[in-house]
């Protein structure tokens, strides 16, 4: 889940940090002689002499208020800066060795040379120098990564036609790459050329539009360098001419594009780099490996434009598993122009084969999966200084008959030590350093059986998956990559966990606890999930529990929070009254009446265990299954806003007020019913935010409509407020865009469109099928359905859609085809948003009513948009809902109806149900 995040700055006074500097140099000045620091560093050995990686290496000493944990690295190596002197035991332990113990008086900088043996019980062993061996060396990736150039030919008024894109090769010479294993895996071509790209939807052609202000792609260009599958050669063969001497620039040019490639920042500039370039950065060469070992790969067709406009504009054809599988969807052609420097930057095209728009197939629930995962065993140990040892199993299934090559999402700084199959034997895997192209893939040594589970093991170690906040408090940075992910988000599975963790603190996992033990220094925990779920994650500190029953809904809520304050809020004194065990019962209570809300509204949760976790961000929540982590600010209350920011900021405690029950509602929204791709995590993100609405309209008590009404309008100040480039998130494009809205000039669109106008259309479905008998049965009965039909597989906005026409009333059937395109052009695949003027009169009726003449007023929308307003009468008691009036186009509607006696006003949209300008 993308989380709920409020944007806080804070500015630190440069004259209290050049004092506190100043203090620590006199400080440090005057500190007697036993104080200084010494250093124990070593290198870890075989009987052979080879330095074994991966290495646990435990040091304790009286000093030490706890043991440290440190692991050796690539060559062999550990250090442990910053001890007292005295007296230490040092052990080392390795899977396959005997543990060697030293003890080690330590005066001054010391080095170490521990040597291992190898275990008496085992006969076969696998030293890990040798397993280190298996990193990067595949010998047919090896070639590729190194590949050179081949034969030049001429390339001269040629035109090739890939899909959406054209390429007309006016004047030039084309270079292949030498062939590996007898396989062309790429060309380049140098010279004069010219790239179109023509959309095929409307709405692809409107994004187009948006980006480079004309509706399709035209872009000249001096060279280009093309990367694929074996067969994707095929198209570009007759254009060659004659054999022709290769231009001098032609390698300089292979270099460049290579460099370029395997390199990334470890902070992005922007959206489009995050997502290219992020942790699960593709590896070319890897990619392309996959293809040579199978020749029936998905075939792709990579192209790599240096245009004389836009220096690095790339065209992508890549089946199966989608041209951006970062941003786990299956269309299969992207247009991205990379450039993160420049307001251009952006995925400009993105979209599904013209022949599956052609045949009616185009579906975000396409499988774009290789390997289907079908379970996860992690066991993991964390040590003192927060580094982590993981060993994972997985046990997958092939879904593509022949594949050798499989691709995991895991945080770059996690390093694999070691891959092996189930009998134990070292398995070739790809990780190249972390600020490169240091995705990490698995070569298996044959292809598996189609339908036949195996499973591998994979050992790694790393930092950045937790970082210390404060006294007993830790951020975990790595929510989802902390493991070997295969597929993300698109898959449900079952995970086996087991962690290892200083006795001091507390892991509160995702699952069920199976059991708790205690193993000298650490405590163990045992969490196995009951059901498949899409994500595994975790939270870690020193907390404390407690308990909440739910004696309607039967859910079992446990509350964890921590007692001390991260360091950097620690200076605001305020917040050192705060009473965590007293809020924490507060937000679950909250969690309690949301959980029951939701039930009511959308059925069961299949997570019986609700675990509600204090986290020391403190404008950032998230929930993973059965797991929530809420901020910090969450905790607090408004006295301790107030004497923080010196003011009450509203929209901040908005934010406090909706992030306990919007997480919680994630429960369902992303957790029972997934979503299937970036285009339909509205689904997700905007269900939550309108079950957080829902909260505060059904379960804060009586006094609900002002904290109700001005949640609606945030939402809509949200989505409608312009930004310094004059643009308003809406203006970014429709709903459906999902990510995608995120340019350099509409940075925050996505957070602003998908959460609110998400939660309107679900409001204003709500709205619609209204009655004033049923009241809101027509719309649970509807999201019940939508539940129970998704529960197995993720939900796409098509299949969303086909729900609601199911459950649709008569008044919704404005076209008289029992369709709902009207509503989801207008709202989710739209941008128009309608302004209403609302006017009325009264005059006596028969029989002592009262007689409502009604004119309503819609514009800034086109011709076709139609939409049904609610309308209410304030008859002395609050405002009650006598209607709905339909309106198309930019038009004056009146109407007329009787009222049982004379209203003190009466008012359009008087609850925020439509959303309107």
């Amino acid at each position: 889940m993308q989380g709920k995040r409020w944007t806080l700055r804070s500015k630190v006074r440069r004259r209290f940090i050049n004092k506190l500097q100043l203090a620590l140099v006199l400080v440090w000045l005057t500190l007697p002689g036993w104080m200084h620091a010494a250093t124990l560093s070593g290198t870890v050995k075989d009987p052979s002499g080879a330095v074994i990686a991966g290495a646990r290496i435990e040091i304790r000493g009286e000093s030490l208020v706890e043991p440290l944990q440190l692991t050796s690295d690539g060559e062999g190596k550990f250090v442990a800066p910053d001890l007292k002197p005295g007296a230490y035991i040092v052990r080392v332990t390795r899977e396959g060795f005997e543990p060697v113990t030293e003890n080690v008086e330590l005066k001054d900088a010391q080095e170490l040379v521990l040597t291992l043996a190898i275990a008496r019980q085992q006969t076969n062993i696998t030293v890990p120098g040798q397993a280190l061996a298996y990193a990067n060396s595949n010998p047919v990736y090896r070639k590729l990564r190194g590949v050179g150039l081949g034969d030049t030919f001429r390339f001269d008024n040629f035109t090739l036609n890939m899909d959406v894109g054209t390429f007309q090769f006016q004047k030039g010479t084309l270079t292949w790459l030498s062939p590996v294993e007898g396989v062309v895996t790429g060309a380049i071509f140098v010279g004069e050329g010219h790239f179109h790209l023509k959309a095929v939807t409307d709405l692809d052609t409107r994004e187009i539009n948006r980006r480079t202000g004309s509706p399709e792609v035209d872009e000249d260009f001096t060279d280009a360098v093309f990367r694929f599958t074996g067969e994707q050669r095929m198209p570009l063969l007759p254009g060659m001419g004659g054999h022709a001497d290769p231009p001098k620039e032609v390698g300089e040019i292979f270099e460049h594009w290579k460099e370029h490639m395997r390199r990334r920042r470890e902070i992005p500039l922007g959206f489009t780099e995050s997502v290219l370039d992020g942790e699960s950065i593709d590896n070319i060469d890897a990619d392309v490996l996959a293809a040579i070992y199978n020749g029936a790969h998905p075939p792709f067709f990579n192209a790599y434009i240096h245009g004389r406009k836009h220096k690095d504009l790339r065209f992508f054809v890549r089946t199966k598993v989608g041209a951006v599988p970062q941003l786990d969807s299956p269309e299969e052609v992207a247009l991205i122009n990379f450039n993160p420097e420049s307001l251009e930057d952006g995925i400009w095209y993105l979209a599904h084969l013209k022949s599956e728009y052609a045949s009616g197939k185009a579906s975000s629930q396409e499988d774009r999966r290789l390997f289907a995962t079908r379970h996860y065993k992690i066991e993991t140990v964390v040590a003192k200084n927060q580094h982590l040892f993981s060993a994972a199993t997985i046990t997958f299934e092939p879904l593509v008959t022949g594949e050798r090559v499989m691709k995991f999402g895991l945080l770059p700084n996690l390093r694999v030590t070691r891959v092996m199959d189930e009998d134990g034997q070292n398995l070739h895997f790809i990780q190249e350093n972390r600020k490169e192209d240091g995705s990490f893939y698995v070569v298996l040594p044959k292809a598996p059986a189609v339908g036949k589970e195996s499973s591998i093991t994979v050992e790694y170690a790393g930092d950045r998956v937790l970082e210390e906040a404060g006294e007993g408090s830790f951020y975990v940075l790595a929510r989802s990559s902390w493991y070997p992910n295969l597929n993300g988000f698109g898959e449900r599975v079952t995970y086996d966990l087991t962690f290892k963790v200083p006795r001091r603190f507390k892991v509160v996992s995702v699952g069920r606890l199976q059991e708790e033990s205690s193993d000298q220094d650490f405590a163990v925990s045992h969490w196995v999930t009951p059901i498949p779920v899409a994500v595994a994650g975790f939270n870690y500190g020193d907390y404390k529990m407690i308990e909440m029953p739910d004696e309607i809904t039967h859910y079992k809520i446990s509350g964890y929070y921590l007692t001390e304050l991260p360091n950097r809020l620690s200076r605001f004194s305020i917040l050192k009254t705060m009473a965590p065990g007293a809020m924490t019962k507060y937000a679950l209570e909250q969690t309690r009446a949301q959980l029951q809300v939701c039930t009511l509204y959308f059925g069961r949760s299949p997570y019986d265990d609700i675990y509600i976790t204090e986290q020391p961000d403190f404008n950032f929540g998230q929930s993973w299954p059965n797991l929530v982590y809420l901020p910090i600010s969450a905790y607090t209350d408004s006295t301790q806003r107030w004497m923080m920011f010196g003011h009450i900021d509203n929209n901040f405690s908005g934010f406090v007020q909706e992030v306990t029950p919007h997480e919680v509602a994630h429960q369902w929204w992303g957790h029972t019913v997934g979503w299937a791709s970036y285009h339909d995590q509205w689904l997700s993100e905007g269900f939550a935010e309108f079950s957080a609405g829902l909260f505060l309209q059904t379960a804060t008590g009586k006094n609900w409509r002002g904290d109700y009404l001005q949640f609606w309008d945030r939402l809509r100040r949200r989505i409608l407020d312009k930004n310094s480039f004059g643009v308003a998130p809406n203006d970014a494009g429709p709903l459906w865009m999902g990510t995608r809205l995120i340019s350099p000039r509409s940075e925050n669109a996505y957070q602003n469109v998908t959460y609110p106008k998400g939660a309107y259309v679900l409001q204003m479905l709500r709205s619609i099928m209204y009655s004033p008998d049923d009241q809101d049965k027509a719309i649970i009965d509807m999201m019940h359905d939508f539940v129970d039909s998704h529960r197995d597989h993720p939900a796409s906005t098509e299949s969303f859609k086909a729900i609601a026409e199911k459950h649709m009333t008569k008044l919704m059937d404005v076209r008289g085809n029992h369709r709902l395109d009207w509503f989801f052009d207008e709202w989710v695949y739209g941008t128009e948003i309608p302004r209403y003027k609302f006017e009325y009169q009264t005059s006596p009726g028969d029989g002592g009513k009262v007689k409502l003449h009604m004119s309503l007023t819609q514009s800034e929308v086109d011709d076709k948009f139609v939409m049904l307003v609610p309308v209410f009468a304030d008859f002395g008691n609050g405002w009650v809902r006598i209607g709905q009036m339909g309106v198309q186009g930019n038009t004056t509607r009146t109407a007329e109806t009787l009222l049982p006696r004379m209203p003190k006003k009466v008012a359009l949209n008087s609850y925020k149900d439509i959303l309107e300008r």
